[in-house]
């Protein structure tokens, strides 16, 4: 019995050359659209930060009030504009958008948090249409009640003044409130609930021990989102509002700009100024918000 034998076929290298010359010119490729893209997101950044820079330097602007200029950046500058601020009204009308937005935010914290919790965790009658009923009531326009919130305040004597705007908006931001929390709510295990009752923990103990340091993260965002939307409110305090030492930033300011006079540039100081408790108030709430992260997965 004879065997042949063949000789081994070498492979084919022509495609090599092919193949390195293919993964040479990748990384220009790469690098070229990786600087199309950090340019477009340039542009980007550039066109959204050209207004805060306008508003800025006009803001310091000396001289005249009109934003009209020769250049596109004034070309004198002063402290004019702050000085007038300061001597003004401006400080009274932050004063009151800081009461505003502050108590408010409590009020839409403090009750979504209870809200949540019961719709996520109580058994009640009536407990899933509740939820509903919230986010339709929530999903109407507020100014088609304008006009029942003017008479229910002047009924009980709570017409222009600060209680009865904070009972306002404090409560007519917690329906979608209520509604989040739940939602976040029910993305943690009742399994650590029923572990507190097996414990001995009570309802309101497994509320706060377990269930409040979880939510801490929503809690933060709910903060900040009732902050700054009541911060920024206009329509409902120009209309509940009638005293000047009353108003807040958003109603007061407009004040600065009448049919005879437009005072542009205190204006743009008056938006820089106010601007700034708003960043403050989101970088403390943003370390609070990590803490809040790392503290809701360790134990004691």
């Amino acid at each position: 019995m004879t065997t042949s034998t063949q000789p081994a076929v070498a492979p084919t290298t022509t495609a090599a050359p092919a193949l390195t010359a293919v993964r040479r010119s990748n990384p220009l490729g790469r690098h070229a659209g990786l600087w199309v893209s950090r340019l477009i997101l340039w542009v980007i950044i550039a066109v959204f930060l050209f207004p805060v820079v306008y508003v800025v330097l006009y803001s310091f602007k000396a001289g005249a009030q009109s934003l009209f200029s020769p250049t596109l950046f004034p070309t004198e500058y002063g402290l004019e504009n702050y000085e007038r601020l300061l001597r003004g009204s401006f400080p009274t009308w932050a004063l009151n958008s800081l009461i505003y937005g502050l108590s408010c935010a409590l009020v839409t914290v403090f009750f979504a948090t209870l809200g949540g919790y019961a719709f996520s965790r109580l058994r009640f009658r009536g407990r899933r249409y509740g939820i509903l009923a919230l986010l339709i009531v929530q999903a109407l326009p507020t100014n088609l009640a304008i006009v029942a919130f003017f008479w229910m305040l002047n009924q009980v004597g709570l017409y222009s003044t600060r209680i009865g705007l904070i009972l306002i908006l404090g409560f007519g931001g917690s329906a979608l409130a209520v509604w989040l929390m739940r939602n976040f709510m029910e993305s943690i295990p009742k399994d650590l609930d029923e572990a507190s009752y097996l414990d001995g923990g009570t309802t309101f103990t497994t509320f706060y021990q377990i269930i409040l340091p979880l939510v801490l993260p929503m809690l933060v965002a709910q903060f900040i989102f009732s902050f700054i939307g009541v911060y920024n409110e206009y329509i409902l305090t120009s209309i509940l509002l009638a005293n000047d030492d009353l108003y807040p930033l958003g109603v007061g300011v407009r004040t600065f700009s009448t049919q005879f006079a437009n005072q542009w540039t205190t204006f743009c100081a008056a938006a820089v100024l106010g601007s700034i408790p708003i960043l403050i108030i989101f970088f403390i709430a943003q370390r609070f918000l990590v803490e809040g992260l790392t503290k809701g997965a360790i134990k004691g």
